[in-house]
């Protein structure tokens, strides 16, 4: 009798597993920072496929890829039978999205972050639309304390430090990060200014507005590791933020994506920039 409870039980927990995983909604996500939120989740397990910026964690190398953020095919994202997309509002062409809207795919486009209050709140909107919302709550409320952390460290300095950033998708794509980008915004985050004034958004490198610079320390955000060589950028090597080793080099999406690793970029800036003093000393 016991033995027939035992498997009556047994049964019952396999059947209500089965049950759980059948509601499970398949989901795609179109934004690297946003597939990073729904690994921070630990909801990786409704991924079926994710798009091209998405190469953190590791362990998104395993999933099917739709395609780039900014060309998402139609066919290519529905064969994958999403019940959900999410996206953020660079994702396009718009034709097709609004075909897989037809089709029954949920689109749900995102707005950017450019600060760590609208990072923090994305988490919590993609909380909600996986069905996790106090999950969502917990890891905002955990990478909040950190920021607070890190914000307050950078308030103690008396004049803001400048920095030249610089977007490298290989060498003959270097560019200068200006006003109205995710790099200006991180830079606000931890309370620095642009080197580089008068530019906006990203801008071919300039040779020149590179020497003219003088920053006080020098980020660069990398598509994939190793695509900024220094050795054909002479002007950058010889800042002298550079030859005092005040420069980082890292990821981009990390950098730029203000997800979950926005206060490890924030940690990794401030790490770089001088010391209130050497600030103060630089400007005098």
């Amino acid at each position: 009798m016991i033995s027939r409870v035992l498997a009556c039980l047994l049964l019952a927990t396999a059947f209500a597993s089965t049950a759980q995983a059948a509601d499970s909604p398949r989901v795609v996500t179109a934004d690297g920072a946003i597939t990073e939120i729904v690994y921070g989740l630990g909801l990786e397990s409704l991924l079926v496929g994710v798009d091209t910026t998405s190469g953190y964690p590791a362990q998104t190398e395993s999933l099917p890829k739709i395609g780039y953020l900014r060309a998402l095919p139609f066919e290519g994202v529905l064969a994958l039978k999403p019940d959900l997309l999410i996206t953020s509002e660079q994702a396009a062409p718009e034709e097709n999205l609004e075909r897989l809207a037809r089709a029954g795919v949920q689109i749900e486009k995102l707005p950017s972050a450019r600060t760590p209050e609208a990072a923090l709140k994305r988490i919590v909107t993609v909380g909600e639309l996986l069905g996790e919302e106090e999950k969502a709550e917990v890891l905002a409320s955990e990478l909040r304390s950190k920021i607070d952390r890190i914000q307050q460290a950078s308030a103690n300095r008396e004049k803001p430090p400048t920095v030249l950033f610089i977007l490298a998708a290989g060498n003959h794509s270097v560019m200068l990060a200006g006003e109205g980008t995710s790099a200006s915004a991180l830079l606000d985050a931890v309370g620095a200014v642009n080197a580089v004034s008068g530019i906006q958004g990203y801008k071919p490198a300039n040779r020149e507005a590179i020497l003219a610079s003088r920053p006080d320390a020098i980020v660069i955000a990398e598509s994939t590791p190793g695509q900024f060589m220094i050795d054909s950028w002479p002007e950058v090597e010889h800042l002298d933020a550079w030859q005092s080793g005040r420069r980082l080099v890292a990821d981009g999406m990390m950098l730029l994506g203000f997800g979950p690793r926005l206060p490890d970029a924030m940690a990794a800036m401030n790490s770089v920039l001088p010391d209130p003093s050497q600030v103060a000393a630089n400007d005098s």
